[in-house]
């Protein structure tokens, strides 16, 4: 009796580090496409920058283009903040300290994805307007 109850331990013990391995994953890869759908904004983002730059040459009343390039600028720089602090490999760390990490820096990239998304869409409608 005492062998079956050794062997069912072992068998829950080896399937919770398997969940726990497929949570940090699942998590992680969560992160990593939230990554890449930010980088997919960054084409805009730089683009944007560059046109308001140039009305920004060109303009005498600047009062509305600075902060818009301040905005994009500042989203630029968050993402690229981001992107050097973010530390994928969780080698030696607990699974709570992983899971603890991972669950911030999603919570870091969502806001930074956000940052970007709220310059993107201003600077489209100042484009826009003043085309």
């Amino acid at each position: 009796m005492k062998n079956i109850a050794y062997i069912l331990f072992a068998f829950f013990l080896l399937n919770s580090c398997s969940n726990n391995a497929k949570e940090e994953s699942d998590l992680k890869n969560d992160i990593i496409s939230l990554h890449e759908k930010m980088m997919n904004n960054d084409e805009a983002l730089m683009k944007n920058k560059m046109k308001l730059d140039t009305l920004l040459k060109q303009a005498k009343d600047t009062l509305v283009l600075k902060p818009l390039v301040a905005k994009l600028s500042s989203a630029d720089d968050a993402m690229d903040k981001w992107m050097s602090q973010f530390q994928p490999d969780m080698t030696g760390k607990s699974h709570d300290e992983v899971i603890s990490y991972y669950n911030n820096q999603k919570k870091l990239v969502l806001a930074v994805d956000s940052q970007i998304k709220t310059a993107i869409n201003e600077s489209n409608k100042y484009l826009s307007a003043h085309k």
